[in-house]
């Protein structure tokens, strides 16, 4: 033992309660606090009881698989230093078990200042976006809202945040502090729809019917109904919202200007290139254009802006223009143009879509871009750069280099590598710059490991609940719902913020009920 028992203690709580709080504020304040619980680790020494503790812990082995699967794979990859990056990246698999299953357990305080550690990062994280986005830059887009992460790793975050306070809540015995809680939690709901967290929507609306089911199961008829009538108002207020959006995007509009023309209002021959085709506002962007017309009016009002410049930015420029004038209800022409106010003329510049865009929250502008990649895919049309319609490509590429390597896959390192040659092979309609992973943490799995290597990897996610399952607190459930939905959407073990999110909280909340089983195995 290297120092006093009392300081070994002290710099792994140290780096837990740091890990807890950094995890929400970005890779240096994650990977620290790791780096400490393992020095602190290996410096206390005390191997013999530590592998005591570990040599018939089922669970702490099953664990291990996750990682133990993807050092197998370094076997037969055909891109070794790929695979050690890859492997880098999943040291928190491995390293955290290790030290949280080998260590003292926590107490019960250390467990709630953890937890209330996590709670802080969130409230950090979130003030910050907040005044990023709303102080400092007003007309920011929605997907950047989110300073230190990904917009959709916050939204599993901050849901993650309310279920712990939904446990703290319940376990906090001073009333000054315990309503604290319930606050936190409505902060937390409100952020993720001010900032338009589409995913955390998703599974925050999922959290909420499972808590229905919960609470129903449990109470009387008259709250039974209560509960189940806010349920029933809630789904639908969000169903009337998503209608209205699509509603107001796409359906057309009975105007004149919205059927095709001949000539514009100076005599020039309007051309159409797609007569029943985008809309915006419901109404139709690509037709009644007098490029010429439209061209040389906007150079009149914007010559530092013109559509002189290289190819590329002429396209850009010209989609933004006639996307931004048909929600208005303009014909693309020199009156279009000259009817643009100065306030849009700005707006074009700077490629915003449509005149109200600025004026909605980040949610109507994220429900904004789904329905719009959701046509663009149902007719068929352009979808790189849809961010949500781009992924049935991304799985359809997996699949395919899936059945190239059904048992063993690729190797560890070679999933970016076959998904290159799928996308090839698939003709896929992604230019290559979206040739990206496959977005699906199972599918990633077995791209690189087969699905001998999926069988594995599903083995050490469900064993270790199933065999805790009446010792785990309620909010080990809700982390399963977070992190599955988090798997179907990202390959989130794959980069540094994703695999220690799920490691710290999965071996955290798994070895807190261990360890209660351990001290009380009567019960």
């Amino acid at each position: 033992m290297f120092f006093p028992a009392g300081a070994h203690r002290f710099f792994y709580l140290f780096g837990v309660v740091s890990l807890g709080f950094g995890i929400m504020l970005g890779a240096v304040p994650t990977s620290v606090p790791q780096f400490i619980l393992l020095i602190n680790w290996l410096l206390e020494g005390g191997f013999t009881e530590k592998w005591r503790r570990l040599r018939f812990n089922k669970v702490f082995w099953a664990l291990e698989v996750v990682f133990a699967i993807h050092l197998l794979g370094l076997v037969y990859t055909s891109d070794l230093d790929s695979g050690l990056k890859d492997l880098q990246i999943k040291l928190p698999l491995l390293i955290l078990p290790l030290v949280l299953f080998s260590s003292n357990p926590l107490s019960k305080k250390e467990i709630v200042l953890v937890l209330q550690a996590f709670l802080l990062g969130c409230l950090v994280n979130t003030a910050w976006c907040l005044l990023y986005s709303f102080g400092l830059h007003e007309n920011e887009i929605g997907r950047n809202t989110s300073r230190f992460m990904s917009h959709i790793r916050l939204g599993l975050y901050l849901n993650l945040g309310i279920l712990v306070c939904s446990r703290l809540f319940f376990d906090e015995h001073s009333k000054s502090i315990r309503w604290l809680y319930p606050a936190l939690a409505v902060y937390f709901v409100l952020v993720i729809f001010l900032l338009g967290l589409a995913t955390g929507v998703v599974i925050l609306s999922l959290l909420f019917i499972m808590a229905c089911i919960y609470a129903i199961s449990r109470l009387k008829l008259v709250l039974k109904s209560v509960i189940l009538l806010l349920a029933i108002v809630a789904v639908y207020s969000g169903f009337l919202f998503v209608k209205g959006v699509y509603e107001q995007q796409l359906v057309p509009r009975k105007v004149p200007n919205n059927r095709v023309m001949e000539h514009s209002a100076a005599g020039n021959t309007y051309i159409h290139f797609d007569t029943a085709g985008q809309r915006e506002n419901g109404h139709y962007i690509h037709i009644n254009i007098q490029i010429d017309e439209l061209q040389r009016t906007w150079k009149l009002r914007c010559p530092e802006d013109s559509f002189s410049q290289k190819t590329m930015y002429n396209m850009k420029r010209y989609e933004a223009l006639i996307r931004y004038m048909a929600g208005l209800g303009l014909n693309k022409d020199s009156v279009g143009v000259m009817a643009l106010s100065e306030e849009d003329i700005n707006n074009i510049r700077h490629n915003v879509p449509n005149h109200e865009f600025n004026d909605w929250s980040f949610m109507h502008q994220r429900v904004y871009e789904l329905v719009n990649e959701y046509d663009d895919f149902k007719a068929e049309r352009n979808i790189n750069g849809n961010s949500v319609t781009m992924r049935y490509y991304f799985w359809k590429a997996a699949l395919y280099s899936i059945r190239n390597n059904l048992w063993f896959g690729a190797g560890t390192g070679d999933v970016q590598s076959q998904m290159e040659k799928s996308y090839l092979s698939s003709a896929s309609p992604l230019h290559k710059e979206w040739h990206k992973r496959p977005h699906n943490q199972f599918l990633t799995i077995t791209v690189a490991l087969g699905l001998i290597g999926l069988m594995a990897f599903l083995y050490g996610l469900f064993y270790p609940p199933f065999k805790l399952k009446r010792r785990l607190s309620n909010v080990y459930f809700g982390f399963m719902l977070v992190y599955f939905v988090s798997f179907l959407a990202e390959d989130t073990v794959e980069t540094q913020a994703g695999v220690t999110f799920f490691a710290f909280f999965n071996t955290f909340l798994l070895a807190e009920a261990y360890f209660k089983r351990s001290q009380n195995p009567e019960h």
